[in-house]
């Protein structure tokens, strides 16, 4: 649910138009009722939410062009949607049902949330979505919610997303603490000032800040002219915090 709400809201901000038919909706409002996730009455509001909410989104599907797509049989109705629409993507985690070449006769691609969530932010920027996570975060009242524990349940589906928004949201503390380690245990190497610890090797050099995971990551955080990119886990935030503590 979580996600799912990630991805109307991103669509309420206008940052991509949805589409779906009542037979998509019917399938997903039954699997969340058979996994008692929802009972039947939550379901029809659910939906009844969603139609308010979208009512440009609702189509229909002629059944004979259901009938003529390629994929797998169960989510062919899902198909036929997109192309009703010439929607240009479809949004599943269920990729496999949607193989390349049933999707490309049409100019469609089947994509990941993750996937689509970083397309997203390379469009509209990760602070455009940073602060679609923090109203979603907001909302949330029973329980009340923060922005980490939100990010925490959705990294169960989009860690890539999450990591992108961690590091907007994380990245410049991470970046000041990487500052002072260097100033004060880093050494000079080949024009660059240095710092290689177990688990992060930090590099400053030509005023570019660079966060290199040792576990095979790769880099995590570059830090150029005030701009910030890179993606980062809780556990990053957790132990430069740490650090910074010892540091204090």
């Amino acid at each position: 649910m979580p996600l799912c709400d990630t991805l109307l809201r991103a669509a309420e901000a206008e940052l991509y138009r949805p589409y779906f038919s009542q037979e998509i909706l019917d399938e997903a409002t039954r699997n969340l009722v058979k996994m008692g996730k929802m009972t039947e009455a939550k379901a029809a509001r659910y939906q009844g939410y969603i139609k308010a909410a979208f009512p440009e989104a609702m189509i229909e599907v002629p059944e004979q062009l259901i009938e003529i797509m390629t994929n797998h049989p169960k989510d062919r109705h899902v198909l036929a949607a997109a192309v009703t629409t010439k929607a240009e993507v479809i949004v599943t985690s269920n990729l496999k049902d949607f193989p390349k070449e049933a999707l490309e006769p049409f100019g469609i691609q089947a994509k990941h949330p993750d996937h689509f969530l970083l397309d997203l932010c390379e469009n509209h920027t990760v602070g455009v979505l940073a602060q679609v996570i923090k109203e979603q975060a907001e909302s949330l009242k029973k329980p009340p919610t923060t922005v980490k524990e939100l990010l925490a349940r959705l990294s169960r589906q989009v860690p890539m997303f999450v990591g992108k928004v961690l590091c907007h949201e994380y990245g410049h503390t991470i970046a000041q603490i990487a500052e002072k380690i260097l100033k004060q245990a880093g050494e000079v190497m080949d024009g660059a000032r240095v710092y290689k610890g177990e688990q992060y090797c930090l590099c400053r050099k030509n005023a570019i800040l660079t966060i290199t995971a040792q576990n095979g990551r790769g880099e995590i955080l570059s830090l150029k002219r005030g701009v910030i990119e890179g993606s980062i886990s809780f556990e990053d935030i957790e132990r430069f915090e740490k650090v910074s503590q010892k540091l204090e």
